[in-house]
């Protein structure tokens, strides 16, 4: 198998020859390819040789392509800023009263704000590799994160816990959905093989399990069922710890989950990986950015021994990996899949 197909093995829900490798290596990748963060935001040929440039050097089998989590809040009307060398992050939001909310649009993901950059990017890296490494095009953050930056966080949780009978909410949160929905199509029609998407802000550790099944669960659950009736695949990343919202996650249809290092691995492959496909989960600052090689590598057999059972598993760190990140662990993580990473 080459990397394309042992991807697209794991997505279909057969076993491959051996666990893929997919890396959340953006900012790591940027670095090492002399890209100033501010310049790879904007840059669709800086996006293309930042990732082509790692995979060549590394040899993973899944490019995931991302930029930050602010490029489509920052699409609707949201202010970012972003430090020298840095993501970016939203600064101001699109608007300061639910009452404005009918002035917001669904977004055009081939014209509007840093989405097309991102499109192009996924365009030059599927012109180069699209049939040798599956490409992951980051869809960005979905509705209940999407409308938290546009809203601004603390006043939109706020105004679900006291005024949740508002029907510009349920607008609001439409709005997010079709056009984080819009960037999912564009990614695909530019020659991702399969999406992703961030809503940390829906997790447990920012909101209750009870808010999350109320006001994230629906728009996730949908957009799985919606993406999978137009044959793409999307995995679901939600930082921190999710155990308590496993059993959620399970009900949805088949797609994957990005978890945090911070969720128990064993219960979520019992719950949530009996049927859905796991990514992750080694921590990626406190193992792969500060360990040791030695480390890295025994972190990586204690999850191949809880994960790789049954298939349905790409080995990944739970979250993004930081810049400053040893080249060698690195390779430490990659040389353990290659080297027991094999199904029988």
């Amino acid at each position: 198998m080459n990397s394309l197909e042992r991807v697209k093995a794991v997505l279909a829900g057969q076993i491959p020859d051996r666990v893929p490798v997919c890396l959340h290596n953006f900012m790591l990748a940027a670095r090492e390819a002399g890209i100033a963060m501010e310049k790879y935001r904007t840059d669709p040929e800086a996006i293309a040789r930042a990732h082509l440039d790692a995979v060549d050097k590394y040899g993973y089998d899944c490019i995931l392509i991302d930029t930050d989590t602010t490029m489509l809040a920052e699409a609707m009307g949201a202010t970012s800023e972003c430090a020298p060398n840095e993501p970016g992050r939203i600064v101001a939001p699109a608007i300061r009263s639910l009452r404005e909310v009918d002035r917001l649009k669904v977004v055009d993901p081939e014209s509007e704000g840093r989405i097309p950059a991102l499109l192009e990017a996924v365009r030059l890296i599927a012109k180069q590799v699209g049939k040798e490494v599956a490409i992951r095009g980051n869809a960005d953050q979905a509705a209940f994160d999407l409308a938290c930056m546009v809203r601004g966080i603390e006043d939109f949780l706020m105004e679900l816990a006291s005024d949740s009978e508002n029907p510009a909410i349920g607008r609001l949160l439409e709005i997010c959905y079709q056009s984080h929905l819009a960037v999912h199509r564009a990614l695909a029609r530019a020659g991702a093989h399969f999406t992703s998407l961030g809503d940390s802000l829906a997790g447990p550790d920012v909101v209750s399990p009870g808010m999350f099944a109320q006001w994230a669960r629906p728009y996730e659950a949908r957009l799985v069922k919606e993406l999978a009736g137009e044959g793409i695949f999307t995995v679901i990343h939600i930082c921190g710890d999710t155990s308590r919202i496993l059993g959620y996650l399970s009900a949805y249809d088949f797609c994957g989950f990005e978890l945090d290092y911070k969720t128990d691995a064993a219960r979520a492959k019992s719950s949530v990986g009996a049927g859905h496909v796991l990514f992750g989960n080694i921590d990626p600052s406190g193992v792969i950015a500060r360990g040791t090689p030695a480390m890295v590598r025994e972190k990586t057999r204690q999850l191949f021994a809880l994960w790789k059972p049954g298939g349905l598993f790409v080995l990944n760190a739970g979250c993004a990996i930081p810049a400053n990140t040893p080249e060698e662990n690195i390779r430490a993580l990659i040389a353990t899949a290659h080297e027991e990473g094999a199904y029988e």
